[in-house]
């Protein structure tokens, strides 16, 4: 007989969506909210049983963690798959974007935000962009990585005080140093949409996601390579 490990036993844990059936945090009681009905949670489409189901203008929201003292130390997690090729929001506390007419960061609701940005081709590939905001700095980037539609890719963000990376299907993909306290926004945590996106130097107001997004999972720890070659390979850390 196998014994499940807790997914909540570590002290480390902010939230936990699994995605199956609903979207509550099954940790802490950060519970998601559909924005109206939507979206729904799909039982057989997830990475690990089931998962969200996003389509046009559907989102969720964390009300619980408006305002929530990030600190010097975060890791988000989570698994997606695209089925389109516009800019959109995976999971942000408020949308940061840069101003690439420009050349700066912006910062307009949020201080931290993983994306998807639209590719330069015609091919199903896309660019993963992200941004935090520290007290300290703010930096935001358009092209951390890249994707493939209709594909599961593994995301993962670490910031340690020091240092931010960005981890792909367990690969280190960007890292760039900066430092301070990810600063406190009074906004929610939303997944599934970025309020302000960019594509070309314009401005996407719409910014949903679509496709699907599972094992989502916050910790108020800076996760280390085992970790997260721990939560690709066993969905579980």
């Amino acid at each position: 007989h196998i014994v499940e490990r807790d997914p909540c036993s570590s002290k480390d844990v902010i939230a936990y969506y699994k995605c199956d059936g609903s979207f509550r945090d099954v940790c802490f009681g950060n519970n998601a909210v559909k924005y109206g009905n939507f979206p729904q949670p799909h039982p057989l489409s997830g990475i690990l049983n089931g998962a969200a189901d996003f389509e046009s203008s559907r989102k969720l929201r964390i009300p619980s963690l408006n305002a929530y003292k990030w600190g010097s130390k975060l890791s988000v997690s989570l698994w997606f798959q695209s089925t389109s090729r516009s800019t959109a929001g995976i999971i942000n506390n408020g949308a940061v974007y840069t101003d690439v007419v420009r050349n700066k960061t912006k910062v307009v609701l949020g201080s931290w935000e993983m994306r998807i940005t639209r590719g330069v081709t015609e091919s199903n590939e896309n660019r993963i962009g992200a941004a935090i905001v520290t007290s300290h700095s703010a930096k935001a980037w358009d092209n951390i990585t890249t994707v493939f539609s209709n594909h599961w890719h593994h995301l993962i963000m670490v910031y340690n005080g020091k240092k931010v990376g960005f981890y792909l299907d367990s690969h280190l993909k960007f890292s760039e140093s900066l430092h301070g306290e990810i600063v406190t926004k009074n906004s929610e945590v939303v997944i599934g949409q970025t309020k302000y996106g960019t594509n070309y130097g314009s401005y996407d107001y719409g910014g949903y996601f679509s496709g699907f997004i599972d094992e989502v999972k916050l910790f108020k720890k800076a996760l280390n390579a085992h970790e997260v070659q721990q939560l690709y390979w066993l969905k579980s850390v």
